[in-house]
């Protein structure tokens, strides 16, 4: 029951009504029961009507000032730029939301203790949709990961190879400049590997070589992140590769086994030599959306695979658990803070990068920086 005695549950409404809200947010949070969305806002009228039409919103707005004083929502969904996320985030809270903000949290640190600190002050609730931990291949990672099988974690290989440069992108992704890949993509990455370890760097090195003059972003990324207890992951994103398209590839490596994950769709035939075994190795996998491999001794089987049309789904579940949190008073899984943290490594990595990939040293408190680089800050357009 919301707030204002209405038997469709908690009142939400969407400040922002593009491509995020259109293709995840949206076809997430119908999916849900105790919930309904009231209204919406975009600057652009035509993705108001459009938008309003398809998903059965009764209401739309312009501003998202108009849109809370008047509806009075008990959740803001903030689905803009990320550049806009503070200014919205805090004109949500003012007005007694909760808050589900799009990925990447913040453009600054300061921005997310302003942020931080709101919720607090106000009592509320805020958490940001990072949320591929709920995809079925990393929550069955995590499962393997908890149960003992692997034996201690120690090692992660991330890397994705595309090419798309910023142009074919569009949108304010492509405004991004000249941080953008590991600010957008990277803190999905970083997420898993944070979540797997159960814990934050305390130490980032990387490069983003220039390697097309013609292009300011960091198409080009490789940092190492160590964690405490001598554990270390390693992450490369390339996005003006010719090899294979890849999406996210992960590879876990543990005492007891190796974990291999991919997303994104696999379409691998591989035929080696067992050196454990004496005799030819033969791998085929074939998903149109995710798996997860498990690795030992050369032997290779497969332990989930996922469908392509996932990312609503792992969003509905990401959502139903901020709600939970929201009744228990609890943190829920991607907090602020915890989205926070993430930051804190994308942003040491584009410092240690800026520095010819000097180590960035990160105190192991949490929310705690020894060389905050001055101006943490993304640049690019606030269109929504």
């Amino acid at each position: 029951m919301s707030r204002d005695g209405s038997e469709y549950g908690r009142r939400v409404a969407m400040v922002g009504l593009g491509g995020a809200a259109e293709r995840i947010l949206l076809p997430a949070v119908v999916t849900l029961g105790g919930v309904q969305v009231v209204a919406g806002c975009d600057l652009d009228e035509a993705t108001r009507q459009r938008v309003s039409a398809r998903w059965k919103i009764p209401r739309t707005y312009a501003t998202p000032k108009e849109m809370l004083e008047r509806e009075r929502p008990e959740v803001a969904i903030i689905a803009t730029p990320p550049l806009t996320h503070c200014e919205l985030c805090l004109l949500a809270l003012e007005h007694g939301c909760h808050v589900f903000c799009e990925k990447p949290f913040m453009p600054s640190i300061e921005d997310a203790d302003l942020v931080i600190a709101a919720a607090q002050r106000h009592k509320r609730v805020v958490a940001v949709n990072n949320q591929y931990y709920q995809m079925p291949v990393y929550r069955t990672i995590k499962q393997l990961l908890e149960s003992g099988q692997t034996g201690r974690l120690y090692h992660i290989d991330v890397w994705q190879t595309m090419y798309m440069v910023p142009e074919e992108e569009g949108g304010w992704k492509a405004a991004l400049q000249p941080r953008r890949v590991l600010y957008e993509f990277g803190t999905h990455a970083l997420d898993l590997v944070c979540q797997f370890f159960g814990g934050y760097p305390v130490s980032v090195s990387a490069r983003t070589p220039k390697v097309r003059p013609d292009i300011d972003a960091d198409v080009s990324v490789v940092i190492r992140l160590d964690f405490p207890d001598e554990r270390v992951a390693n992450m490369v994103i390339n996005r003006v590769s010719h090899a294979p398209y890849r999406y996210l590839e992960m590879q876990l490596d543990c005492e007891e086994a190796s974990l291999r994950t991919s997303l994104g769709g696999v379409a691998r035939l591989e035929l080696g030599w067992n050196s454990a075994l004496g005799r030819p190795r033969l791998r085929f996998s074939l998903t149109t959306g995710g798996e997860v491999r498990w690795e030992r001794n050369g032997k290779s089987r497969q332990v989930a695979r996922q469908p392509k049309s996932v990312f609503h789904k792992a969003a509905a579940r990401h959502f139903s658990q901020f709600l939970n949190a929201i009744e228990s008073g609890t943190e829920p899984p991607i907090s602020a803070t915890h989205a926070r943290e993430v930051l804190r490594a994308v942003f040491a990595g584009y410092t240690s990068a800026s520095h010819g990939g000097e180590l960035v040293r990160l105190r192991p408190e949490a929310g705690k920086e020894i060389s905050a680089p001055p101006g943490s800050h993304v640049e690019g357009n606030q269109a929504s």
